[in-house]
């Protein structure tokens, strides 16, 4: 042991006298200035280090330095200082030898940044792996008098570190790059994007420069490349700034001056470095590796979308033709866009036309090939039979054809009301009324219907169930002025309502493909819809969008919760366009668990339902009850809802106020609240909250054919057939006529057995 210390003694002895001989390096020396006496008689002025980094300390590469100088019998006129690599005693004193090695200031301290690219260790953070680069510094600093004398130099040693940048690559688009290999042409463009961090994963900012390389593909490259870098060396283009002009810095096309042969496999990979010389070392396909094979490509996807038609996709030159029936008078407005990103090209040019004869005569095409035709004239179709060709040609040459056929059907509106009956149910023996029979369905609404003239259940009713769970056809619902769509959610035993499959929105440019929904043409048209189902967990308006977690937002949370509003995709679906609903609430539904609102079935569940007369649209119809009660059937003691058991949860809730609030939004102006719920526990979130609505979206449209009105579409958010029949009937009138259908009699509003209606509470 006392062997140990002597050693250490001496180690530190010498150290000290190397330091020593360092500092008498930075000592003035004697001679004569502009002032009348020698400048030995002047005495050398001080200088400490003040705040900066302790001695020997680990912190980022942009470090802060204060020092403060004090000049006994005089002032200080200035600083020098001087950052070197290494500690006090591995640095070279050459690199502080001579005055340019110095920088000049007057200020008593300075920000600096410098290197850390020598490679330490990886390490994890958030279960992610980054390499970590560091580098010892020494900073020196002395202070100038007014007379030239210089201090001796104040030092403070630190190391220097930071994280690898990262680099991924974006373009070509590859779902899952960890599996196989990629299939791309044999000229690609490859994109990517990075992000630096400083000293954690969420405290970064963009890259400096980038290189790349590509190598034929062997089973253990990657290995290789992540154990071995330096072999690659040769292989690396040169260093690119990001920001380059042109895009060189975040992409480079492969094969344009490259031989990629068809068949063989390659990797591409992308290495990043910061600011503080750090390179990225982990090299990962799910990152900044793609392993793809060169072939020859079938041709760009082409989508083309019409807002009412819906998107349909293409691929190659084998002409598949899609066909599809409109209204006569359908004002056609074709977009599209085209990729070929998923093997690397870029689209040159698109060109459409209608009832082409000769595809090879640019003539019969109505527009000359250009990247920039990215839409059709509007056209409107009054009777026969279209043909759509849409073209798009990649950078390769390759092509893609798009083709739409179009048949006009006559618009009729005829006839004055149509039921669809899209609530399958079996006939089975009725015992607690926790849902109707099929037979019972049938006769509760096709003695509303009756209520009309000239109804006729032998030719206004289109029974899913009956037509093998095929939606109606466009021609037989065109021939109708109004149309209630009476829907339940999907059983297990049947093959389910064709509603939610009907009014499901696929987004322009995702890889569905949307089923055509002609409902929201129809409103648009002057047509009328009464809505009304069993909205719980999936159906009703939520059929509409892709997620299924309430409450949500339906223009800005179309693929689940998220903050802000950056995604407006389900402003273009059925229930936020058509039928102005921002906000859609269940009282049985899976709920969001990011939102603590203490939610129970048993408490949201609604008791009755009261008119919301307060709203300037509901206030000016008449007939309406203001109560909505459940029917005696379905509350009687023992039954399946029983109010002291349960209250109904078939429920579908709008625009409630407290997630309103909660996101800041308002309701739309052709929202107009009709029954509002009053839930078994006033304290519930859902209670008095809107479960019936008119939309006035297309109120003011009337269709060009005789008996046609302007009038708002309704829509209940839960079965009407669990509720009072005197209570329902009077809603069904009072509906009709909204409508201005002629009704066979008026159904009088019952009285209220207690006298008033009691109204819930805000």
């Amino acid at each position: 042991m006392s062997g140990m210390c002597e050693r250490e003694s001496m180690m530190k002895h010498a150290a000290a006298a190397f330091i020593a001989a360092c500092v008498l390096l930075f000592l003035p020396a004697c001679s004569e200035n502009v002032f009348t006496s020698d400048m030995c008689d002047n005495k050398t002025p001080e200088i400490e280090l003040t705040n900066g980094p302790l001695e020997g300390d680990t912190t980022l590469y942009t470090v802060h330095f204060f020092w403060l100088g004090h000049d006994e019998d005089g002032e200080i006129d200035h600083y020098e200082f001087c950052m070197v690599e290494g500690d006090p005693i591995g640095f070279d004193p050459a690199d502080t030898t001579g005055p340019e090695k110095w920088g000049h200031t007057k200020r008593g301290d300075s920000m600096f940044t410098v290197s850390a690219d020598e490679y330490d260790r990886n390490v994890v953070i958030n279960t992610s792996l980054y390499a970590k680069f560091k580098k010892s510094h020494t900073f020196f600093v002395r202070a100038v008098d007014d007379r030239g004398a210089k201090s001796e130099a104040a030092y403070r040693s630190f190391t220097a570190f930071t994280l690898a940048p990262h680099i991924m690559i974006t373009a070509p688009y590859c779902a899952d790059p960890s599996m196989g290999a990629q299939m791309l042409s044999n000229l690609i463009r490859f994109r990517w994007e990075g992000k630096d961090p400083l000293d954690s994963p969420w405290n970064y900012q963009e890259v400096d420069s980038v290189r790349y390389m590509h190598v034929p593909y062997t089973s253990g490259i990657i290995t290789e490349l992540n154990r071995n870098p330096g072999i690659f060396e040769e292989e690396w283009s040169d260093w690119y700034w990001y920001f380059e002009p042109g895009d060189s810095g975040r992409e480079a096309w492969l094969g344009d001056n490259e031989v990629l042969v068809p068949g063989k496999g390659y990797i591409f990979v992308v290495q990043a470095k910061d600011e503080a010389g750090a390179v990225s070392v982990i090299f990962d396909k799910r990152t900044n590796v793609r392993h793809f094979m060169s072939i020859i490509p079938t041709g760009p996807v082409l989508r083309i979308n019409e807002p009412y038609l819906g998107t349909f996709s293409f691929l190659g030159t084998e002409m598949r033709t899609e066909k599809m029936n409109v209204p006569s008078g359908f004002n056609t407005r074709f977009s599209w866009t085209g990729d070929a990103g998923n093997y690397g090209g870029v689209i040159r040019s698109f060109r459409y036309g209608w009832d082409i004869q000769q595809l090879d005569d640019p003539a019969h095409w109505e527009v000359a090939a250009s990247p920039y035709i990215m839409s059709a004239q509007e056209r409107i179709w009054y009777s026969g039979t279209h043909v759509l060709y849409v073209e798009v040609v990649d950078n390769l040459g390759y092509v893609t054809m798009g083709t739409l056929e179009i048949t006009v059907v006559p618009l009729d509106m005829s006839r004055g009301l149509l039921w669809v009956d899209d609530f399958p149910s079996l006939d089975f023996t009725q015992e607690i009324y926790a849902f109707p029979t099929e037979t019972e369905h049938d006769v509760f609404w096709t003695s509303r219907c009756l209520n009309v003239l000239d109804f006729d259940p032998q030719r206004d009713i289109y029974d899913v169930l009956d037509n093998d769970f095929y939606l109606p056809p466009m021609e037989y619902f065109w021939k109708y002025k109004n149309v209630i769509w009476s829907y339940s959610t999907a059983s297990a035993d049947l093959s389910g309502s064709v509603w939610n499959r009907f009014v499901k929105y696929t987004p322009e440019g995702s890889s569905g493909q949307l089923t055509l929904n002609f409902l929201s043409y129809y409103l648009a048209s002057g047509g009328h819809l009464w809505t009304v189902g069993e909205s719980q967990r999936t159906s009703g308006l939520a059929a509409c969008i892709y997620a299924k977690l309430f409450p949500i937002s339906v223009r800005c949370e179309f693929y689940g919760p998220s903050p802000g509003c950056e995604n407006e995709t389900g402003a273009n679906s059925m229930a936020y366009r058509d039928c102005c609903v921002s906000v859609i609430d269940k009282v049985h539904g899976l709920l969001r668990p990011d939102l603590m609102t203490n939610r129970r079935v048993d408490y949201d569940a609604m008791q009755w339902a009261v008119l919301d007369d307060s709203d300037p649209l509901t206030g000016g119809f008449e007939g309406f009850p203001r109560r909505l009660d459940l029917w005696e059937n379905v509350s009687r003691e023992g039954n399946f809802f029983d109010p002291r058991v349960r209250g109904m949860f078939y429920v579908e809730v709008y625009d409630s106020d407290y997630y309103m609030n909660f996101i800041g939004h308002s309701s739309q102006s052709c929202f107009h609240p009709l029954y509002r719920e009053v839930a078994r526990n006033t304290h519930s979130v859902v209670h008095d909250q809107t479960v019936a609505f008119w939309y006035s979206s297309y109120a003011e449209v009337v269709a060009d054919k005789p008996g046609c009105v302007a009038a708002p579409s309704v829509h209940f958010g839960f079965p009407l057939w669990f509720y009072n029949r005197d209570q329902v009937d009077s809603i069904a009138t009072a509906i009709f006529k909204v409508w201005q259908l002629p009704v066979v009699a008026d159904v009088a509003m019952p009285d209220d057995p207690t006298g008033s209606v009691p109204r819930p509470s805000p």
